[in-house]
């Protein structure tokens, strides 16, 4: 049974930062910066009315009220070979896949089989999706359940009513079919499912130290996700081995590898395989860079860190080369040249706050082991073919801190040293901490003496200024290094905007990013699109509404549809900056009433990208040019996406008021449950 829950009542954004615009009584329009107005229902009122001609008129169909799931519905079928399915699907063009590695070298397939970079992603098994156990989420008054039908492994979420999750005042809002398990286990099981062409997120995570599901990291609050977010190629970039965009549609991708495996740290195989198969000798060439394979042990740190920071590099802005993605840098090269990564937060004063779960090498690049060293690097301490833990971990690690230290010893004495940590190096110079995952601990990356919990002798950035989390940019010529730290401190303060910190965008000045030489490229000009936007939003919510705040929004506004309509001409493709650049420019349509021009940009939308608000907004589109047939047919389709959907279930209620009073009733009472009113 396909309902799929999105944001109930969170109708301000969505994932990609867009609003939900409100729609007043006789065709009136408006964008409050992003806010929701409660009005929108009953204010549909004449628009409604005077369009409900009985040519007009929508069918009056009990069909309009939330679908319903029993124990025994059925679920979507997962068994072909569509978006996200590795089945019947070729290799890209350079690269022959893990199998074809282990043909040769078994023995280091053997070993990287216990590693859980090969467990990464993959197939659900019963192992993965314990069965027969509830987790309630009181902040959003959800309950999940996990459940198998044969083959398939369901997640079935209701809301509940009331204070108590063992009421029986609660609703199903989705039921769906695990298609893949991310992660390793060591820590937590995340779980991908399947509506139709879309991969979305679940909402409980499998937590392995406590043994039971718990609400997925980033949904703990009263307002959560759902399964909303959908799932692009960038999202499972770190945990597949090689995935491919169908139509240039991040959302709608193919994975070619599941898992991580040998390609992603030794590049593409094809040449290297086929110089083997033609000669059939063990070593027809005489050295690695002859073999046409990279050797990361054959690297220089800078490059061989690149392969690992790939991934265990955290960031809060990422600024591509030009044209650019992550699939696109490949091992040997240096990660500076594909991506940059900023930040604006410290690297820690202390371990508590090391919180970031991948923030290994802003830590490392700050450690002075690693500053007075030319060789530590990741595998000092990490095999990346053998995930087995060596019979005496402490002994182990010590012997790497002494390859170093052998001269200059611990100034504890070894009685307090086996006393207080059993003369475990690591203990004290690399204590671990709680992290951004729940229920998961981290080894501070950040190796310093530490005193009172905080290093000692650490340079700490402490300021709110953006940085780059790199040890070298010289591969960057000045104008692009200029190019990307431009940009970076925009998409930074947009990105501030969306979390509802408005100064940093408002106060910014966009002349640096209007003067760039790549100011007419998409990138730029799609950035100063979201600028722009957000920007007015901010004001329009932020500050006094006084004649020049209301002129100065409005600038911002049309700068926006001036600088969407250049990004469309340029980005003709299905893309991520498309689908955002086309859902501004519908937004700037519905405040200016030019809903007519609105709609086949919405149209395009709902073809692209599985998002319930984008229905909604055309079915306002619709009932403002009289299409009330089309429009409940819109509403429909956002209800069937959001099963939690108050808004469009008020809405609708208010187009069947017209021509069915029952049904409107119904759906008017599920709109106000949902809402919270009584």
């Amino acid at each position: 049974m396909r309902i799929v829950v999105s944001c109930p009542n969170r109708l301000t954004r969505s994932l990609t930062g867009s609003i939900m615009v409100t729609f007043l009584a006789v065709g009136l329009v408006g964008c409050t910066g992003g806010r929701d107005n409660d009005k929108t229902a009953e204010q549909i009122g004449s628009s409604a009315q005077s369009a409900a001609s009985p040519a007009a008129r929508p069918a009056a169909r009990p069909a309009a009220a939330p679908k319903q799931l029993d124990a025994d519905s059925d679920s979507r079928s997962i068994t072909s070979p569509v978006v996200g399915s590795p089945e019947a699907v070729e290799m890209p063009e350079g690269y022959v896949g893990t199998a074809v590695c282990a043909r040769c070298h078994s023995d280091r397939h053997e070993s990287f089989l216990k590693t859980h970079h090969s467990r990464s992603l993959r197939r659900p098994t019963a192992a993965d999706n314990p069965t027969g156990m509830a987790f309630h989420h009181p902040a959003s008054h959800r309950s999940y359940t996990v459940k198998r039908a044969g083959e398939l492994f369901l997640h079935r979420e209701e809301r509940y009513f009331g204070n108590s999750p063992d009421t029986t005042d609660r609703m199903p809002i989705a039921e769906l079919p695990v298609e893949f398990v991310m992660g390793s286990g060591a820590f937590a099981k995340a779980y991908l499912v399947r509506d139709g062409n879309y991969l979305l997120q679940s909402p409980i995570t499998w937590y392995t130290s406590k043994k039971a599901y718990e609400i997925a990291p980033g949904y703990d609050t009263p307002i959560q996700n759902g399964f909303g977010r959908v799932i692009e190629d960038s999202c499972v970039y770190c945990h597949a081995g090689l995935a491919s965009v169908k139509g240039n549609n991040p959302n709608t991708f193919v994975l070619h590898e599941l898992s991580i495996g040998c390609e992603r740290c030794h590049g593409p195989g094809k040449q290297h395989a086929e110089l083997y198969r033609d000669t059939g000798d063990a070593s027809p060439v005489p050295s690695l860079a002859d073999k046409k394979i990279v050797n990361p042990s054959a690297l220089d740190r800078k490059l061989a860190e690149s392969i690992c920071a790939q991934c265990h590099l955290d960031s809060e802005v990422t600024i591509f080369a030009v044209g650019q993605d992550v699939w696109d840098f490949q091992p040997g090269q240096d990660l500076t040249l594909n991506r940059l990564a900023y930040k604006a937060t410290r690297v820690t004063d202390s371990a508590d706050e090391a919180k970031t779960f991948s923030n290994h090498f802003d830590q490392m690049w700050h450690s002075e082991c690693y500053l007075q060293s030319e060789t530590l690097t990741c595998v000092s301490c990490h095999d990346p073919h053998d995930s087995d833990p060596p019979t005496d971990r402490i002994a182990a690690f010590r012997k790497v801190c002494q390859s170093c230290h052998s001269e200059h010893p611990c100034t504890m004495p070894l009685d307090q040293r086996e006393h207080q940590n059993q003369n475990a190096c690591t203990a004290c110079h690399m204590p671990r901490a709680p992290s951004d995952v729940p229920h998961a601990s981290i080894t501070s990356h950040l190796i310093a003496v530490y005193q009172d919990g905080k290093p000692n002798n650490i340079h700490i950035d402490n300021n709110d200024q953006l940085r780059r989390i790199t040890t070298s940019t010289g591969s960057l010529t000045p104008q692009e290094l200029k190019r990307r730290d431009t940009m970076a401190r925009t998409a930074w303060a947009v990105m501030k905007t969306r979390s509802g910190e408005f100064d940093p965008l408002i106060n910014l000045d966009d002349t640096p990013l209007q003067s760039l030489p790549s100011a007419d490229e998409v990138e730029t000009l799609a950035l100063l699109t979201q600028a722009t936007r957000q920007r007015a939003e901010g004001i329009e919510i932020s500050q006094p509404k006084t004649p020049a705040t209301i002129q100065e929004v409005k600038q911002q506004r049309d700068l926006s549809q001036v600088y969407a309509t250049q990004t469309l001409a340029k980005e003709t493709e299905p893309t991520k900056t498309r689908q955002e650049t086309l859902e501004t420019l519908a937004d700037k349509m519905m405040i200016d009433q030019a809903f007519d021009r609105a709609i086949p940009m919405y149209e395009e939308l709902v073809q692209i990208r599985r998002n319930s608000k984008d229905w909604y907004n055309l079915a306002i589109c619709l009932i403002q040019v009289r299409r009330l047939g089309d429009a409940e047919a819109a509403l429909q389709q956002a209800i069937d996406i959001d099963g939690a959907y108050a808004k469009a279930y008020a809405t609708l209620a208010k187009i069947y008021s017209y021509v069915d009073a029952n049904t409107a009733a119904q759906l008017q009472q599920i709109a106000a449950k949902l809402s919270g009113q009584r």
